[in-house]
């Protein structure tokens, strides 16, 4: 990203969190960055598509430096969750102006293309709690996953919220812990409990089916391109993926692009395995879909 696309975006939460989405204008935005309309739309075809971008840019640097901790052998699984629970906490805060337009501009009743990529983004970041979850607990927490998540996430948000509302910062590693002994009280009793979310695999394997579970599995792979180490490889990795998601967003994916784009990702050895499973789902929807 170019540091002048980076000021305009910067620039952007600034002036809609101060006078609000909707009642910003590209032009106050220009003025603000010293630029002209015509540099806005060299990087941006509307105020909307600068909004998708910002979604994108967030949910790509909170899964890709979280991830990171995956790698560090000499971290526990549950020092792992921890990690990425306090580095949720320091994002959510690093960002909150961000989160507060979220929050206040946008109605999950609108049929808007912001509003379908914050749902979006709700998804993948759904599934990458519980899969942390998972990660850190193991099968002792699979009665509960579904409960657990959603206690993961409330938590999360009510504690953010306080920190908003009361302009109050808390001591946010104290805090991650906190969290962690929580969920982890929680998966000891899991026998004990009952759950109150559905568990069975029907219910999980929803929300990787279809054109949004081709989605929300590339999403998650993401992450695991930021780590890599090698720079030229990354980039072009990422690039395939977005390519990818970028065609998923049309009516009609082209069928060709999409089986080249996948074959590529497919012959990358720490992607082949989850990359085959995308391609079992896309051959499932294309066959549904060639029915309409």
């Amino acid at each position: 990203m170019t540091d002048k696309k980076a000021e305009m975006m910067d620039t952007a939460i600034d002036l809609f969190s101060e006078k609000g989405y909707h009642f910003t204008s590209i032009q106050q935005i220009t003025e603000a960055c010293g630029i002209s309309k015509g540099a806005f739309y060299k990087h941006f075809a509307s105020k909307e598509s600068m909004m998708l971008a910002l979604l994108e840019k967030h949910q790509n640097t909170l899964l890709g430096e979280a991830e990171l901790y995956n790698t560090g052998k000499d971290r526990s699984p549950y020092e792992q969750l921890i990690s990425k629970i306090r580095l949720e906490l320091e994002k959510s805060v690093e960002y909150r102006s961000f989160f507060k337009i979220l929050f206040t501009e946008f109605m999950s009743t609108e049929d808007s293309e912001v509003n379908k990529k914050i749902k979006e983004f709700q998804e993948v970041l759904r599934n990458w709690h519980k899969r942390s979850l998972e990660e850190a607990f193991g099968p002792a927490a699979d009665p509960i996953i579904q409960d657990l998540t959603a206690v993961l996430e409330g938590v999360l948000k009510e504690y953010l919220m306080l920190m908003m509302g009361r302009n109050e910062p808390l001591p946010l590693e104290k805090l991650a812990r906190f969290i962690f002994e929580t969920l982890h009280a929680l998966v000891q009793r899991s026998g004990q409990i009952q759950p109150i979310l559905q568990t069975d695999k029907d219910a999980s394997v929803s929300a990787f089916t279809g054109r949004e579970g081709m989605k929300v599995q590339l999403q998650l792979l993401l992450p695991e391109v930021n780590s890599q180490s090698s720079d030229t490889d990354r980039q072009k990795d990422k690039q395939t993926i977005e390519m990818a998601l970028e065609e998923l967003h049309q009516d009609f994916p082209r069928e060709f692009l999409m089986e080249a784009l996948l074959g590529y990702l497919q012959r990358r050895p720490y992607l082949s395995e989850k990359i085959e499973n995308v391609k079992e789902i896309w051959k499932e929807w294309k066959g549904e879909t060639s029915h309409l």
